[in-house]
């Protein structure tokens, strides 16, 4: 066969593939949304369309027809420390497909989100008696917060239906006595005749989210403060909710015993916590109390409602570039006062990074070198987070203030979307996916010699320039964020 005759076939067949490609029909009742490398760009409505063939992905498909879902059943507290179980069916419909998916990663998601919080805030503030007896304001008041806000989302909500309001079936039957709840550890057992309990039920109930209840082996108080939920674990111990006297709320970090048997890590502990004190400021949690020579050591700060960075991207995806910059800016202005106090982070990741809902703020700041220089550290032992190290931490160079501003770089990778990197692409390929104005910025924090990194001071001079206006935070990411608030959340 002839050479020009097998060109000509290959050109025929890749014009056939493309028009194929091109041609996209979109069922009646729905919608569909082109995505051109990782954004999305724009809506097709039903019927025959036509997209740039290998440029342009047909990613979403949205049903515009109404739709039912049922909220999994609820156990919500009451005001009179009772449970109740509730179930929650929403009807609503996609009135603007694009808004549904690119302003709310997970429409769903958010309709749920915001019905949960609303009905615990609701029912928080009923006695057991009414919870029972009030389905209307019940639906009324999702009803009410439902088309406040989802209005914004491109969802229009049509019913509320409360299905069931009763006692949790465990409870039923004309000779069982209702089953208290403690707020903080969701519901437990009726008291035995000589007064103990029967045995805790380890419900999440009522605790935000990602916090649990106490286990048999928690702690319940450390000095003065009452502890009511488990916040997480780490290399140095686990944090703890916790509550003051005054009933504020502290986010108290409990050592683990092996550290705290070494008495160079509480001499080192205590000169950080001295040194972090001094930083406070309103992207920081400031730091409340401390007992560095304790039995266990601890340090308790300001607890701020908010899920973490790290919670938001692992459900929500990349952040949008309005909520980036201010994400970015708070964080530079963070290290600025913290690099001022003489401290280095050494560990700034998405998961030491707040989301509150007036701004970023970073926590564990401060106190990471205490844990380096002690008999527990093995000679290979680095101090931080795999994907957030700059080069001179793996390879033992010196620490300066440099390192935090690599990881601040690699903090936005991942808050963009350009990281976790894909199998096979390089860094560079990946930031020319972002938007431009974050590019510069991101590869001057990524040098590998911190002689050239920016100081932050320097990033916030470059990330202030027409700055985006309007709510910094999208609106499920929003509502995750309520879910930590006390005025919605009845563990708070």
């Amino acid at each position: 066969m002839e050479p020009v005759l097998i060109v000509l076939i290959i050109l025929v067949l890749f014009v056939f593939i493309a028009l194929v490609k091109a041609i996209q029909i979109v069922p009646e009742a729905s919608a569909a949304i082109v995505e051109r490398f990782g954004r999305y760009t724009r809506t097709l409505n039903p019927g025959l369309n036509f997209v740039i063939p290998f440029i342009d992905t047909l990613r979403l498909r949205v049903d515009l027809r109404e739709q039912v879902m049922a909220i999994p059943r609820q156990q919500v507290v009451t005001q009179d420390n009772r449970c109740v179980d509730i179930d929650i069916a929403v009807s609503y419909q996609v009135s603007d497909a694009r808004a549904a998916t690119y302003d709310v990663t997970s429409y769903v998601q958010a309709i749920e989100q915001l019905t949960v919080a609303t009905l615990r805030g609701t029912v928080d503030g009923m006695d057991l008696e009414r919870a029972l007896t009030s389905r209307e304001k019940i639906i009324a008041a999702l009803r009410g917060a439902l088309n406040r806000d989802t209005a914004r989302w491109g969802i229009r909500v049509h019913r509320v239906e409360c299905k069931v309001v009763a006692p949790p079936t465990s409870i039923k039957g004309p000779t069982a006595r209702p089953v208290s709840a403690d707020r903080h550890g969701g519901p437990v057992a009726p008291a035995s005749e000589n007064g103990g309990a029967r045995g805790a039920l380890q419900s999440p109930a009522g605790l935000a989210p990602g916090h649990r209840p106490l286990r048999q082996d928690d702690p319940r108080r450390i000095g003065r403060y009452r502890l009511t939920a488990v916040l997480g674990q780490g290399g140095m111990g686990t944090v703890y909710l916790g509550q003051s006297p005054g009933q504020r709320l502290v986010a108290i970090k409990v050592i683990r015993s092996e550290l705290a048997e070494d008495l160079t890590f509480r001499k080192r502990f205590a000169r950080e916590i001295e040194a972090a004190s001094l930083v406070g400021g309103f992207h920081t949690a400031s730091v409340v109390d401390a007992d560095p020579h304790g039995d266990p050591p601890w340090l308790a700060t300001e607890y701020i409602p908010g899920p973490s960075l790290h919670a938001v991207l692992k459900q929500q995806g990349a952040l949008p570039p309005r909520t980036l910059h201010t994400l970015a800016v708070g964080v530079a202005e963070a290290l600025e006062r913290i690099h001022a106090c003489g401290i280095v982070h050494r560990d700034l990741k998405p998961g030491n990074i707040i989301i509150s809902g007036a701004g970023p703020r970073i926590i564990d700041f401060g106190i990471a070198r205490a844990l380096d220089s002690t008999g527990l550290t093995s000679t290979n032992y680095v101090v931080g987070t795999p994907g957030f190290l700059a080069p001179e931490q793996l390879t033992g160079g010196s620490i300066t203030h440099a390192v935090d501003l690599y990881a601040f770089g690699m903090v936005l990778c991942h808050a963009a979307g350009a990281a976790p990197l894909p199998d096979g692409e390089s860094l560079a390929s990946a930031l020319s996916l972002l938007p431009s104005r974050f590019v510069g910025v991101i590869t001057l924090c990524l040098d590998h010699d911190p002689r050239r990194r920016p100081t932050a001071t320097e990033v916030l001079e470059l990330l202030s320039r027409n700055p985006p206006t309007g709510d910094w935070l999208p609106l499920p990411v929003r509502t995750m964020v309520d879910l930590y608030n006390p005025a919605t959340n009845s563990a708070l």
